[in-house]
């Protein structure tokens, strides 16, 4: 199946990356479609990767290199975004694999169909490319066409869909204005690019699920097992999931979504306390006031939210609650 040189893109950000990104271009290659593009985001590697790029000379499709200083995953896929010409956009990451036929699979439904926006993949866990499934990722529903808006009210607390697939990329790029005007600085919170799924699954129309296989490689290397000293900064991106919720007239007055969301901010101020806790000891006085105050204002606005609103919450996010609120004082009195 040859594709019109306008409808597909595949986008790989690359960071150091030069043990896997001819591994995922070699793969491209065994697609049963053809005529599609790709673009490599080179994100500031010290390595090899882009030079291995651009040496690269690909027969089933067209490929393009984009370099730009380290700025993180997020704004990698939007510089790609925004060079590529197609309707639709899928990402995949270096080390991971998709089978032959996963593009054709998950590309047809949308080629057919004027309401789907979004075609996502069937999400594998295994531990290396080409090894045993360990898990496939299970859905908040059976149903295989999904409701934009409902898919994104069932991924606040909890990802009820993940995030893998082709897109419509004027609902990426909607998706991104919105996520601007609430980071208004454009800073790189870490995982921005969870916020911007959510948006981008809010405004769409329909959602399939497809049997398209994408296998997720657990990577013992990735950064998020990894000390990083800027992960405190996730905490500004919940909140700003928050304000986008709070500023939704249609969810304004629902108690599920902002029960969700309150829960969802109080796991991640949660989790961030907990890894300062097992960090600490590797930041300097600067970096651990930074943490510190951080965690301590957003406990305080959680507390704040949930009493304006009378959101009731679980006896565990109450006891996280109580535990980091009696840390953050402690702090203040060091």
């Amino acid at each position: 199946m040859r594709l019109d040189r306008d409808v597909l893109s595949i986008i790989i950000p690359a960071y150091n990356e030069e043990r896997n990104i001819e591994k995922i271009l070699g793969l491209l290659e065994k697609q049963t479609i053809e005529g599609f593009e790709v673009i490599v985001v080179d994100d500031g590697s010290t390595d090899n990767t882009p030079l291995l790029v651009s040496s690269y000379v690909p027969t089933k499709y067209s490929l393009v290199l984009l370099q730009q200083q380290n700025r993180g995953a997020a704004y990698a896929r939007e510089i790609a975004i925004n060079k590529s010409c197609s309707r639709f956009i899928a990402v995949i990451d270096c080390d991971d694999s998709i089978a032959n036929d996963t593009l054709e699979k998950a590309i047809k439904p949308l080629l057919n169909s004027k309401v789907i926006d979004i075609s996502l993949f069937k999400l594998n866990y295994v531990n290396n490319v080409g090894g045993e499934i360990l898990k496939v990722f299970t859905y908040y529903t059976k149903n295989k066409i999904l409701d934009g808006r409902d898919v994104f009210n069932n991924c606040i607390r909890f990802w009820g869909v993940h995030a893998f697939g082709i897109y419509k990329r004027e609902r990426i790029l909607h998706s991104y204005a919105i996520y601007h005007e609430l980071n208004r600085d454009k800073k790189n919170y870490l995982n921005n690019d969870e916020v911007i799924s959510r948006i981008t699954f809010d405004i769409s129309n329909r959602i399939i699920i497809t049997d398209a296989d994408y296998f997720f490689v657990n990577n013992l290397q990735s950064t998020t097992r990894r000390i990083n000293k800027n992960y405190f900064k996730v905490i500004n991106n919940v909140f700003l999931l928050k304000r986008y919720i709070e500023n939704k007239k249609e969810t304004r007055q629902s108690l599920h979504v902002m029960t969700d969301i309150q829960a969802l901010s109080i796991s991640t101020v949660w989790g961030v306390t907990v890894r300062y806790l097992k960090w600490r000891k590797f930041l300097n006085k600067t970096e651990q006031l930074q943490w510190q105050e951080l965690i301590s204002t957003a406990s305080i606005q959680l507390i704040s939210a949930g009493k304006e609103h009378n959101i009731s919450i679980s006896i565990k996010n109450k006891l996280q609650l109580i535990i980091i609120r009696c840390l953050t004082r402690k702090w203040i009195l060091c």
